[in-house]
This record gives structure tokens, sequence and C-alpha cells, in this order.
């Protein structure tokens, strides 16, 4: 493929934060120093040698005859990689592999491409993967445990009730071997309550339907009391966090990986929600325009599908924030899918959300913190929810409320999409707090002008010109066209909005801030 430097490295970066290679020094290192060498055009300066001694940290007396030591992690590395594309990289455009016999890195381009099945109509509404949750105890009081076992996992079932992307039910009989194929679900959830000295554990295993894998599994400490409503909602929060939340739930990677690992048509009910998962695992605007389509093709058939109406809702988020432009009219197709939204699912929380976004569209900044309020209490334990509830808080001035709910969504758990540090990166700077601003803007991985715009800003502004004068030509060759439409990323954002985006933009040029407009 012809080298695209940019894309790579998103790619290398992609790897290196990967769960896959999260805890492998060794492996990241050898990794990165070979992509480099690569793109610098040194591919004839790569050999066991040269990565022992750059790589891997070993001395310059190091002999390749006598320490299969790169050999070794060549081997590693070649398996990582294999494990990563086949799991969180599964939907990644860019590939970066390792070939047999060589330490030179071989870069490729991949488009996943999946065959669909044409509408069947008797199946009107998307849907995502099913789950049975099972409580089980091992608690010496069969009465007590029970008890409290059984309506801890029925509170639960009540509460994902209000997420749309899964569908959650309850097992009505005692676990035994053959409800797996009683129930036929994607997923078992199982609540296992076991004794301790203070009270309880409650562990949370999420089993793979097809082949019994534990995909995910949390402990819980308890006491013995029932736990209050505070506690449930913290619980419960963490479960649907990791197991079906919108971006990173793992039940949803796995399902689609099944889908599309079966090579089998997919069924028009799974088809968005499938190309939702392949944007979410790389946000880029081709991916985006894929899902787009999909939603768009699927409401043609189905107007009143309401999961993809929430999607497509989402998407004029997405259209509005990353500045797209692949939505006309995106005023006015927000309010028609908000109202379409209102007469189907009046009491979904995305529709309120949803709502509240049309609102600040229209400048009615007082029914926007209404919708809201009423959007996150139907259902406040969905963290993408909250997250956007969080940016739009931000949208209206309110800072610390809007930065807190999106710190509680990373605070959650260690699974999260890196772009949630991009507005909190924005709060730290209206805040004047530079470094810290600084630091979040590291953290994002995403690769949008957005991001490169803050981390060129903020370098500029900490007094790091060196840094900052090499995030500006890696805009400026990346985003060729930014000088001239950078006036756009300002369209549309509230007043208060559009004065940081500016003091932002005057750092990135090196002008004096631009005077506010009324």
């Amino acid at each position: 493929m012809e080298i695209d430097r940019p894309a790579i490295e998103a790619e290398l970066e992609r790897i290196l934060t990967s769960r896959c290679f999260r805890a492998r020094k060794m492996l990241r290192q050898f990794l990165r120093y070979i992509v480099q060498e690569s793109l610098e055009g040194k591919q004839t300066q790569i050999t066991q040698y040269t990565i022992a001694l750059h790589a891997l940290g070993r001395p310059t007396d190091f002999s390749a005859l006598e320490s299969p030591l790169v050999r070794v992690q060549a081997r590693r590395l070649r398996e990582q990689l294999h494990e990563y594309y086949a799991t969180e990289g599964r939907f990644d455009t860019v590939r970066i592999d390792l070939p047999m016999g060589s330490y030179c890195p071989e870069f490729s381009y991949q488009h996943p491409v999946f065959p669909l099945e044409r509408a069947n109509a008797a199946v009107s509404q998307s849907q995502g993967p099913s789950i049975t949750c099972i409580p089980r105890h091992f608690v010496t009081d069969a009465t007590v445990g029970n008890a409290f076992i059984t309506r801890l996992t029925d509170d639960y079932v009540a509460v994902m009730a209000h997420f749309r992307f899964c569908q959650v039910t309850l097992a009505d009989a005692s676990w035994q071997s053959d409800l797996w194929q009683q129930y036929g679900a994607d997923f078992t959830l199982f609540f296992d309550l076991y004794p301790t000295e203070s009270g309880y554990s409650l562990k949370c295993s999420l089993v793979h339907g097809l082949n019994r894998q534990i995909v995910w599994a949390h402990s819980f400490a308890l006491d013995h009391t029932y736990p209050a409503l505070a506690l449930r909602q913290q619980i419960f929060k963490r479960i649907a966090h990791d197991t079906v939340g919108a971006e990173k739930g793992i039940a949803q990677d796995y399902w689609v990986r099944q889908l599309l690992d079966a090579g089998k048509p997919i069924r028009s009910q799974h088809q968005v929600l499938v190309t939702f998962r392949q944007y979410c695992s790389n946000i880029s605007h081709d991916n985006f325009r894929t899902t787009l389509r999909a939603c768009e093709q699927r409401l043609e058939q189905f107007p009143d599908d309401i999961p993809a109406l929430i999607m497509f809702a989402d998407h004029c988020r997405g259209d509005y924030l990353l500045k797209y432009h692949e939505i006309e009219r995106l005023h006015a197709r927000t309010a028609q899918t908000v109202e379409r939204l209102l007469q189907l699912a009046p009491n979904n929380a995305y529709t309120h959300l949803f709502q509240a976004m049309s609102y600040i569209l229209q400048e009615e900044y007082g029914q926007c913190a209404d919708s809201i309020t009423q959007a996150q209490a139907i259902n406040p334990l969905d963290s993408h929810l909250n997250n956007l509830a969080g940016l739009i808080y931000i949208g209206l001035g309110q800072w610390e409320r809007g930065a807190a709910l999106i710190q509680d969504c990373i605070n959650i758990s260690p699974i999260y999409p890196d772009w949630y540090h991009m507005p909190l990166c924005v709060y730290h700077y209206h805040e004047g707090r530079y470094l810290a601003a600084a630091q979040e803007a590291k953290k994002i991985k995403l690769k949008h002008l957005w991001s490169t715009m803050l981390r060129t800003a903020l370098y500029h502004q900490g007094g790091w010109q060196e840094k900052g004068k090499q995030e500006y030509q890696h805009l400026t060759h990346t985003y060729p066209k930014f000088a001239q439409d950078s006036h756009k990323l300002a369209q549309g954002f509230s007043h208060k909005n559009n004065q940081i985006i500016r003091r932002l933009w005057s750092r990135v040029t090196g002008n004096a801030p631009v005077p506010d407009e009324r």
C-alpha cells in the first residue's frame, strides 16, 4: 500500500494502548522501533542486533548467535498482533503485520466487508445481542442466599429495560446445564453470591453462548444487608458499562465478531448495530459515513425502527461535533427525528437526550436543561448517555457539571473511549489549567482535527514551542485545508463555546486572541 504515515502512526498507537499490548512493555518497544524505522525508510537497518540494542535495551556486545532473545520476542509479537486483529483490531482499516522470516513490518489497508441480508419484514426493530441473567448462590442458608441474589438479579434486569441496544432477560428457573439450549441467548450473565467474613462477594461473569468462554468478570464486595439504591446503581452501572455499553461493551464486540466470522449474511435487524461497532472501533470519516448510510437504509424500510432512529440521531450529534458535513439540513433532520422518537418512544432516555440536543441547536437553553434532566432520570446508569449529557451541559456553559459527568464515565471502568478526554481538555483550558489540559490532550488517540488542534494550542500555551511546532506541522500536513476551513469548527456552537474555540485557534496560529463577537 502507499505509505500513509499519519494513518500508520495512529494504528500503532491503537495497538500499543490496546488490552493485548498494554502490559507487554518489551513487545511495545519492539513494535514501535521497527515501525518507526520503516516509516523513516530504514528497513535495511532493522536487524536482530539493532532491535536488541535500540528496542530491547541490550548492551552493545549483544550477539544474536548466542542469544535467541530477538527471535523469541518476534514470535511473541506475531502472536500478539494476530490476537489483536482477531479481537480489538477487528475493524481497523490499517493493519500492521510482522511476516515470518523478517523483522520489517508490513502495512496494509483493509476495509471490513460483511454480507448483508435483505430486509426481513417480520423484524421491524434493530436488535443487539441477547443476554440471559442467571442468579446462583453458594451460601449455607439457601433460603436467605436465594432470596438475596434472585432479588438483586431481578433488579438488574429491570433497569436494563431502559437500554435499547441489547435484549436482557431473567432465567425463570434455577441453573441447569440444559438452560444453554433452553434460552439460546448470545450470552449468559451469572450473578454468583459467595459468603465472606464481612458479608458477601458478588461475582458477575459474562459467558459466551457459543463457546462457553468467560469473556468478562468482576467482583463486588457486599455486607449482609441488601444493597441500598446508590450501591446497586454503582454495581449495575459498572456491569452495564463493561458488557453492553454502546461504545465499548464487551458483549457487543464479541457478538459482532461472531456474526462476521460466521461468513453468513447479516440479518437486516442487526446491520445498523454491526456497522456502529465498526465505527466505535475506529472512529473515522469513512466509518461514520458507512454507519450513517446503514441507518438511512434501515429507516427507509422501517421508519418506526426506534433503535435505528436513536442511532441516526446520535449520528446527527456526531456530525455536529466532528464537522463531517454528511447530513444535509442537520438542524431540521435532528428535529424531525426527535419528533418521531417522541411519538414512538416517549419514555426512552435517548429520546429526551436528543431532544435536548435539538433544543441547544435552536438556542432554547432552558428547555434543553429540562430535557437533559428527564433523560438522566429515566436511565441514570447508561455511561454513553451520561457522557453525551456532559457534553450538552458544557454546551450550556455549565462546565463543572458537564466535566463531572464525563469524568464519572471515565472513573467507572478502565474500558472507555479515549475521546472522552477531549471535552475534559477543553474544560481545563477554559478554567486556565493549561498543564492539566495538556495531560488530557495526550490521552486522546482519536485521529481527528480536533485532537491535533488541541495539542498544538496547548503546547504553544504552555511554552513548549518545539512540541507545538511539531504538532502544527503534523496538523497542516494531515489537514492541508485547515487554515481556510478552521472557521467552520465553531459553526453551530453556542456563543460561550465559540469564545473558547477562538482562543484555541489563536494559540494554534500564534495570533492575539480574536475579540468576542456578539
